[in-house]
């Protein structure tokens, strides 16, 4: 019997729900794109991305890290996602 791997894996992200109410959380609690992202441990072009709207999901964890360093419930600036694909665009 042939198994068949699925084109594509589906995995759960968290999609940002404003990038506005990033923002005034941010100002809020006295943080920049670069110290929220020092404090959050990840790239500060990824703070600024989700600040700009470029970009609109990211992983569980970096969202409960960014929603506990601003003090704020993560349902206040995320929302569950699946999605489907890889994050290197590879097909598994």
């Amino acid at each position: 019997m042939t198994t068949y791997q699925p084109l594509y894996m589906e995995r759960l992200d968290v999609r940002l729900i404003s990038p506005v109410a990033l923002r005034q959380y941010m100002e809020y609690r006295g943080y920049s794109v670069r110290s929220l992202a020092a404090k959050v441990g990840v790239s500060h072009g990824t703070i600024g991305w989700l600040t700009s709207g470029q970009r609109t999901t990211t992983k569980p964890e970096t969202a409960k890290r960014i929603s506990k360093a601003l003090d704020c419930p993560t349902d206040a600036l995320f929302v569950p996602v699946v999605v489907r694909g890889s994050r290197t665009g590879v097909a598994a």
